[in-house]
């Protein structure tokens, strides 16, 4: 089973924002592992052993849209309500988005430990709009709560559990292509696009490629969960914010990884086997570097990025200082710097030393400088396999038995010697001639041996083999 994704919809002031506080409280008392954050718009809670996945959907009016499409994520709803108000215009709506949903809820009536209050009231106003709790002519579940003191608040949990249990929540972290909703998403001035993924299906992980509404939409660098903390991979009902992306997408956008065409492998890696391949990189040397970033935010953001990829010797936030230079000189380190500056004198004291400075304004050209150090320091034993080119499958055709797959080319080339998912290509036409390669944007056919269970839509990868000495390194 995987986790619920829950949501709390209701009128504003009604207690949203006091009930997750207040389940946030109720897990640290109860000596639970975990926590609510509100850092990305989701967060995951423990409690009694079992994960609960909760989405921030705002509570006014203004936000109408992206509090529907928070309801069309979750699982379960709570429709929140509280007993001084009753129904309000904003809790016929939530109605109305929950039941657009088609998914289960449970009313949690608020405030009722406030003076004067007539909880069958709102009983009877839910009847009136159409929802009937148990006790009332219906099956709808209806808990008594009090954010404030906590009352009723465990039940309230039990209650989802319950619900999700008779959801019959399948774990399906294996499907493939893994799927995620966009529940927020912003630009943050030094990093770049940033968004909170909820994780539908699959499970994705760290380097993993983007693609939304099968167009690129960048790549996995970082990957941050609802404590702020790094992370690996991601699986179903996980909510997590990703640093990577090439654009902005909005809430409510589908975001998927690699298309995966052969059955439970990633087209783009090579499968493992108990033999050493030729082709595999049997060492790799971690550049070593010393980091400074203009604030915090930033540095934290790199750091947590390139972690498994370099030797970080130090890193602090301000500009580069003699004592950094000095630091780098005896480390044998270079010194990589995200929008901060150098002095002249420090910038002679570094050709002195002989110790390398790098700016970098753009997060993302930091990462791509990094991963290219990598790559030189990496000592390759026999043939490297690279990736030249990714096309997109438009059609398939078969012709006697013969697989034909019309596709058009989406980056870089592919050559009529590459290999596609490890199958040879024994034949490559374009405009319906016979051609030894085709280029970006460009249109073709081909056939495989053997050949891959392609369908429209589908990505196909293109590597070929690249033979470096076996001592090669710079």
């Amino acid at each position: 089973m995987r986790p619920p994704v829950v949501t709390i919809l209701g009128h504003v002031d009604h207690g949203k924002t006091s009930l997750l506080d207040r389940i946030r409280h109720a897990e640290v008392a109860a000596g639970e592992i975990g926590g609510i954050t509100q850092a990305i718009g989701a967060y995951q809670i423990e409690y009694k052993g079992k994960k609960i996945t909760f989405i921030d959907t705002p509570g006014h009016a203004a936000f109408s849209a992206m509090r529907h499409r928070g309801g069309q994520a979750a699982d379960v709803a709570i429709l929140l309500v509280a007993a001084d108000d009753s129904v309000m215009p904003q809790t016929i709506e939530s109605i109305e988005h929950i039941k657009s949903a088609g998914i289960p809820f449970v009313v949690a009536v608020n405030k009722v430990d406030l003076p004067g209050v007539n909880p069958d009231r709102v009983k009877t106003d839910l009847a009136n709009n159409g929802v009937y709790v148990e006790g009332y002519g219906g099956n709808v579940p209806l808990v008594n709560i009090s954010a404030k003191t906590g009352t009723g608040v465990d039940d309230l949990l039990e209650i989802i559990l319950l619900l999700a249990e008779l959801e019959e929540l399948k774990d399906n972290s294996s499907e493939t292509p893994s799927t995620a909703l966009v529940i927020e998403s912003s630009l943050h001035p030094q990093i770049g696009p940033l968004a909170t993924l909820l994780v539908k299906s699959g499970t994705f992980k760290k380097n993993d490629s983007l693609f939304l509404v099968k167009k690129n939409a960048g790549k996995v660098r970082s990957m941050i969960d609802y404590t702020g903390k790094a992370i690996l991979e991601a699986t179903p009902s996980t909510p997590f914010q990703v640093i990577g992306l090439s654009d902005v997408p909005s809430v409510g956008d589908i975001v998927s990884n690699t298309i995966i065409v052969s059955v439970g492998a990633d087209p783009r890696v090579r499968p493992e086997s108990s033999n050493p391949d030729p082709g595999t990189l049997t060492n790799i040397e971690k550049p070593t570097i010393l980091l400074k970033a203009d604030v915090q935010g930033s540095l934290e953001a790199i750091l947590s990025s390139i972690q498994d990829q370099v030797n970080v010797v130090y890193s602090s936030v301000g500009n580069i200082s003699d004592s950094d230079i000095q630091t780098a000189s005896s480390a044998h380190a270079e010194i990589l710097g995200f929008n901060v500056r150098i002095s002249g004198s420090v910038t002679k004291l570094a050709e002195i030393e002989k110790v390398k400075f790098t700016n970098f304004r753009i997060i993302y050209q930091l990462f791509d400088y990094l991963k290219e150090l990598q790559e030189k320091k990496t000592i390759a034993q026999g043939p490297k396999i690279i990736e030249t080119g990714q096309a997109t499958v438009l059609k398939v055709f078969n012709f006697a038995g013969t697989i034909v797959y019309g596709c058009v080319v989406t980056s870089g080339k592919i050559k009529i010697t590459d290999k596609i998912q490890n199958s040879k290509i024994s034949s490559l036409q374009a405009n319906k001639t016979e051609a030894l390669e085709v280029k970006k944007d460009q249109e073709f056919g081909l056939t495989l041996i053997p050949p891959i269970e392609f369908k429209p839509g589908d990505i196909m990868t293109a590597t070929t083999t690249e033979v470096l000495p076996a001592s090669k390194q710079a």
